[in-house]
């Protein structure tokens, strides 16, 4: 992957409390490979890119000395300084390709579900900037797995209304050389299959789909339509009060 992305980050408008709500939480098998990786490299200060509502940023305030979260769309930002009340964190309101902080100041560089949004030439230079020798990279997805019915049916339903959606950027295809072009070696990478709380109630399948940057929000004409048809797709494939929906965890790590 070697795309510069012009991502609108006011995309995530009116997003913040629905995906706080719904957004699924990482497996522990993440969890334990980033531990792994606090543990052998001493790591002490790690930044959170694109932070969101900081559920990737809570895992990290346990295991580290000090966590800087940085999320560009404010109305997150807001709900990410409700969220996150550690006092070894840190918030700031900018992009990854200006993070202000000092030069070969963090150990570690964290992404969770938001480095396929980056302008990848402009996050190389400032990733590097901010790194110390030997600074870590950890890239983080919970995926969706693509070849169950359900999925794609909801994909084909948000695709339908979505006036923003992109096959090369929220169906990406995670494959072990994916992102050579980002790191100096080719990085450590990991799937998980089926990794996680993967059975939905309707509301939490509404909600999941919703909580999507590409998502219509109750701002837009075909909002109702669109909700009736998530509704029709998740009676379809519902047994009893639950759909299952499996994601895999995908994991990058590596140095730049």
């Amino acid at each position: 992957m070697n795309r510069m992305v012009d991502f609108n980050y006011e995309i995530f408008n009116e997003k913040a409390v629905i995906y706080d709500k719904t957004r699924a939480r990482y497996s522990n098998n993440y969890i334990n490979l980033l531990c792994k990786e606090i543990y052998e490299n001493k790591i002490k200060i790690a930044v959170d890119i694109a932070a969101g509502t900081g559920i990737n940023t809570t895992i990290l305030s346990k295991y580290v000395n000090q966590v800087i979260a940085i999320e560009p769309n404010k109305d997150m930002y807001k709900q990410l300084k409700r969220n996150i009340l550690e006092k070894n964190t840190c918030l700031i309101n900018t992009t990854a390709q200006h993070t202000t902080l000092l030069d070969n100041s963090v150990d570690l560089i964290t992404v969770a579900q938001a480095f396929q949004l980056l302008d990848l030439k402009d996050t190389k230079k400032e990733f590097k900037r901010i790194l110390k020798k030997r600074g870590k990279v950890i890239l983080v997805w919970n995926s969706k797995e693509t070849k169950n019915e359900l999925c794609l049916e909801t994909q084909k339903t948000i695709k339908k209304y979505s006036k923003v959606y992109k096959d090369d950027i929220h169906s990406f295809s995670f494959e072990k050389d994916s992102f050579n072009n980002f790191f100096k070696e080719q990085p450590r990478f990991y799937k998980f299959i089926d990794d996680g709380l993967n059975y939905l109630t309707e509301e939490e399948y509404i909600g999941r789909a919703l909580s999507a940057s590409y998502s219509l929000t109750n701002k837009d004409s075909k909002y109702n339509l669109y909700i009736s048809d998530l509704r029709k797709v998740f009676h379809k494939y519902a047994q009893g009060n639950l759909v299952y929906f499996p994601l895999s965890t995908i994991v990058y790590i590596g140095e730049i």
